[in-house]
């Protein structure tokens, strides 16, 4: 028997009148049109099973722990697959700032007290504590600096350098003051007398740049907190400290050192080094105190202004030297310094034919010309 809504169906059907009605003739009847519609609903149910067919989407792959990342990581160093080293050690150290592990630390220094351990996956660990950059990481990496000094002075050098640069790790785009006073205890400590260990310490609370940490620095300079080091090892830190706080990045540092390039006098370590680093910031409100000095600097300031201002070289800062230089200033040798910068800092203004719509404007002015 043929289906509902068939063809067959449709012509098997009977005829309620076998008369021919010229009125209907080319209308659906009711008969055709009820059938038609049982038709469409066929359809429509068989369309809405074929919908209904459960999917199972994707899910997302558990997040990984750091112990699992770790062990990973071994792997890759013992089958020393450089390319993909860097990528897992990028995550690990993003997973030990949120969740920090004290196994996976352990482990870490368990791996490089080993002697057998070449010291190249040495410099990929130290590397990994050094951009992890968290308090853990940089305790871390003075014990090691401590244990160095006596068992391997190969690794001492590495674990130093990695000290160095953990202020240069600014990850979340923020500098991490909060590794500062770990930093300054360590400089204070009169036991630390080993020079490359200070340089270290001072070039790394430099980068972070956290105030106390800065102002600490400048103390050192200016020679006020030298009570508990002997001469030598004051000396040793000075030094140090002239060479590390014009690596200062962080403009959370800038009052304190336009504080210091105040009230310190003209000409002394402290001071020229104060100057030095506002203008190596980049960042319009460290040049704005640079320039508040030198509307009341003496002529004798006039060579520092000029070796200063020749580091700026934001377009904020320079902006606003160029607006700074219309005022007036006690010598008449610094302005003169502000003028030459602010002249030099002038955008230079393109002419017409040196665009490309001058060069059109420049040839139609010439048709015209000819046309006359």
């Amino acid at each position: 028997m043929p289906g509902i809504g068939s063809w067959q169906a449709y012509y098997a059907r009977p005829s309620q009148d076998n008369r021919f009605d010229a009125d209907s003739w080319g209308k659906p009847s009711r008969t055709h049109t009820f059938t038609g519609r049982l038709a469409q609903t066929s359809l429509d149910q068989a369309a809405s099973t074929e919908l209904t067919i459960p999917l199972t989407l994707p899910t997302a792959p558990p997040e990984r722990t750091s112990i699992q990342m770790w062990q990973q990581l071994e792997v890759l160093l013992s089958q020393a697959q450089y390319q993909q080293i860097p990528i897992i050690s990028a995550l690990l150290a993003e997973t030990l700032r949120k969740q920090p592990d004290p196994d996976v630390y352990q482990r870490i220094i368990n791996m490089l007290m080993q002697r057998d351990v070449p010291m190249e996956v040495k410099a990929i660990l130290l590397d990994l504590l050094a951009e992890t950059a968290t308090t853990e990481a940089l305790e871390q990496l003075l014990d090691l600096a401590a244990l160095g000094q006596e068992a391997d002075s190969s690794l001492s050098m590495l674990v130093l350098q990695a000290i160095a640069r953990i202020g240069d790790s600014r990850w979340d785009g923020l500098f991490h003051e909060e590794l500062s006073p770990i930093l300054e205890t360590a400089w204070s400590d009169p036991s630390n007398t080993d020079p490359a260990f200070l340089a270290a310490i001072g070039k790394a609370i430099a980068t972070v740049g956290a105030p106390q940490g800065v102002e600490q620095l400048l103390q050192t300079v200016s020679g006020s907190n030298a009570n508990k080091n002997t001469e030598t090892t004051h000396r040793i830190k000075q030094e140090v400290a002239f060479k590390a706080i014009p690596q200062v990045r962080n403009p959370a540092a800038v009052d304190v050192l336009a504080t210091r390039l105040e009230q310190e006098p003209l000409g002394t370590a402290a001071f020229e080094v104060s100057g030095t680093a506002l203008a190596k910031i980049g960042n319009p409100i460290a040049t704005q105190k640079i320039a508040h000095w030198a509307k009341g600097a003496p002529t004798e300031g006039a060579r520092n202004l000029k070796d200063w201002l020749a580091n700026v070289h934001d377009e904020g800062s320079l902006a606003s030297l160029s607006a700074i230089a219309q005022t007036e200033f006690k010598s008449p040798a610094i302005g003169a310094v502000m003028a030459q910068v602010a002249a030099n800092t002038q955008p230079k203004t393109a002419s017409p034919t040196h665009t490309l719509a001058g060069h059109g404007i420049a040839h139609l002015q010439q048709g015209m010309k000819i046309n006359k």
